[in-house]
C-alpha cells in the first residue's frame, strides 16, 4: 500500500499545486527556483529525539515533499525553530528502494546550530533528482533535539530511525519506525540544475550551461610555475695554444641562457694575475657551442717567455650562466697553454 502511493507521489510531485510555487510547462520539466516541504504552522514546542533520522513517507496532499522531475540543486533550507536553544538539525534527502521502509541516502547537509524561536534559513548545495525526498537529521544524543515534526492529516506520515551514527549518502537504511498524521518541519528552495554540475543555475551557477566545478565554470589553467632551476654547463677545452692569441672553450648548457665566460692567468716569476677578454654569448639548450677568450698582447708576451724557460701555465676559465627567469648558475674548467 505505502509503496503504490510513494509511486503515485512521485509521478504527480503535485508539480503545478499551488502550494508547492512550482513554474510547470506541459510536456517538460520546471525551469524557475521552487519549493518543496512545508514550516509547522503553528508554534513548535516539542523535540524528536536525538540521533534520529527522519524522511515524509507518505503526503495527504500538497504541498509536496518530493522533488519534481528533471535536475535540481537545494540552494538553501527553511525550519521553524522551537524555543530551546542550541539545538542541532541537517536537511537529508532520501531516495526509496523497491523495499517497503527502505531508503537510500543521497545527500546530506551540513549540521546546523538553530537560532530558538523562529525561522532558520540556512544555505546549501545538494544535488538532487527527480523523484528523492527531502528528510531530516536531528542532532543532540542522547537528549532531545528540535521540533522536526507537527500534526497534520490523516494521509501523512512520517518514517524514522535512531541511530547514534548517521551512514554517508549512498548507504541505505531501514526508517521503520512510523509517526503517523504528521509532517517534517522543513521546506527547501530548488533551483533547476540545466548543466549537471551540482550548482543551482539561479543563485550558484557561474556559468549556467557549461558543466564546471568551479562555482560552475570550467576550471581555469593553473598559471605556469615560477622557474627556480638553475642553469648548468658542461665545459670543454683541449690543450690550446697562444699563437693566435686566443683561447677556446665549448659550452653545453642545460637550457638557454646568457653565458658569460672569463678567463684568468698566472705567472711564476710576476706576482700580479693576468685577465683574459671577457667574452659573452647566447645559447641554446644542450647545443655545444665555442666560446672564445683573447689574451692581451702584454699577457701573450709573458706567457710566451715563460713557456720558453719551461713553465707550465693554466688558464682558469669560469662561466656564469643567466636564464630568462634570472636563475644563475656557474661552471669552472682549467685549460694548459702550449707555444
Amino acid at each position: 500500500m505505502e509503496a503504490s502511493r510513494n509511486a503515485a507521489l512521485r509521478t504527480l510531485a503535485y508539480a503545478c499545486a499551488a502550494g508547492a510555487l512550482l513554474l510547470c510547462a506541459s510536456g517538460s520539466p520546471a525551469t524557475a527556483a521552487t519549493s518543496i516541504g512545508q514550516l509547522d504552522p503553528g508554534t513548535p514546542a516539542g523535540s524528536c529525539l536525538g540521533g534520529s533520522s527522519w524522511v515524509q513517507s507518505t503526503e495527504a496532499g500538497p504541498p509536496s515533499y518530493i522533488v519534481p522531475a528533471g535536475q535540481w540543486v537545494i540552494v538553501s533550507w527553511s525550519h521553524r525553530a522551537n524555543s530551546a536553544s542550541g539545538r542541532e538539525l541537517g536537511v537529508r534527502v532520501w531516495r526509496a528502494t523497491a523495499t517497503p521502509g527502505s531508503y537510500t541516502l543521497v545527500g546530506a547537509g551540513a549540521w546546523r546550530t538553530l537560532t530558538p524561536g523562529g525561522i532558520n534559513t540556512l544555505y546549501e548545495r545538494i544535488a538532487v533528482s527527480g523523484g528523492d525526498i527531502l528528510g531530516l537529521r536531528v542532532g543532540n544524543p542522547p537528549g532531545g533535539g528540535a521540533s522536526c515534526s507537527f500534526t497534520a492529516g490523516v494521509g501523512d506520515l512520517i518514517r524514522y530511525a535512531i541511530a547514534a551514527s548517521e551512514q554517508p549518502p549512498g548507504s541505505t537504511s531501514s526508517l521503520s519506525l512510523l509517526q503517523p498524521a504528521n509532517r517534517l518541519n522543513v521546506t527547501a528552495r530548488l533551483e533547476a540544475d540545466a548543466d549537471s554540475d551540482g550548482f543551482g543555475d539561479e543563485t550558484q551557477d557561474a556559468c549556467p550551461g557549461t558543466a564546471g566545478s568551479a562555482s560552475g565554470c570550467v576550471p581555469a589553467a593553473p598559471a605556469p610555475g615560477k622557474d627556480t632551476t638553475r642553469p648548468t654547463a658542461k665545459l670543454d677545452a683541449r690543450r690550446d695554444s697562444i699563437r693566435d692569441g686566443r683561447i677556446a672553450v665549448w659550452v653545453t648548457a642545460s637550457e638557454a641562457a646568457t653565458v658569460t665566460a672569463k678567463g684568468s692567468l698566472r705567472v711564476a716569476s710576476q706576482s700580479s694575475t693576468h685577465r683574459l677578454r671577457t667574452a659573452t654569448a647566447k645559447v641554446v639548450a644542450r647545443k655545444r657551442e665555442r666560446m672564445l677568450l683573447r689574451l692581451s698582447k702584454k699577457t701573450r708576451r709573458a706567457a710566451r717567455r715563460a713557456l720558453r724557460r719551461g713553465k707550465r701555465l693554466v688558464v682558469k676559465v669560469s662561466v656564469t650562466l643567466r636564464d630568462a627567469a634570472g636563475n644563475t648558475g656557474t661552471a669552472k674548467r682549467s685549460v694548459r697553454l702550449k707555444r
